[in-house]
């Protein structure tokens, strides 16, 4: 503990000795401190940068991005469904139990025909389908062109 001597026992007086608890004290400090990072870096995340367009300032030429067909390949119990956000549905039913994958092959080279620069599909698998068959349908539509396949659960379309 630090201690302070502020008097001396002269003349009938008390002597004026205080101890202040060090430990405690730093501890405080500390969790201030800690406290004082923490909601700064908190702080700087949480702003919002906002340009308020006053009748003076010239408007953004540039105009919003159009949002892009996203196709989609659904894995489902009963067979394919290669559909995209445009609405249009091509379902690849089964042959018995097993999937048709030279019918997916064919309707995704005649889709690579229509869209020759599209590079995206996302494959969402439906729950109970079986992973060999996932992968089975994410070889195919890497071979048919399209390199930059995403996987999505089944939920999210």
């Amino acid at each position: 503990m630090g201690g302070v001597s502020v008097g001396g026992g002269h003349g009938g007086k008390k002597s004026l000795d205080a101890e202040i608890p060090l430990v405690p004290f730093i501890d405080l400090l500390l969790c201030c401190v800690m406290f004082l990072l923490v909601t700064a870096v908190w702080n700087q995340l949480a702003r919002l940068n906002a340009n308020q367009q006053t009748p003076g300032q010239a408007q953004a030429s540039d105009p919003p991005p159009e949002p892009r067909v996203k196709l989609i390949l659904q894995v489902q119990n009963t067979g394919y469904v290669l559909a995209s956000t445009a609405g249009d549905r091509i379902p690849i039913n089964k042959n018995g139990d097993r999937f048709d994958t030279s019918e997916l092959v064919n309707k995704l080279q005649e889709r690579k025909r229509l869209e020759p620069n599209r590079r995206d599909i996302t494959v969402a698998p439906e729950d109970g389908v079986e992973y060999k068959d996932v992968i089975q349908a994410m070889d195919i539509v890497v071979g048919a062109g399209f390199p930059a396949m995403s996987l999505s659960d089944g939920a999210a379309l």
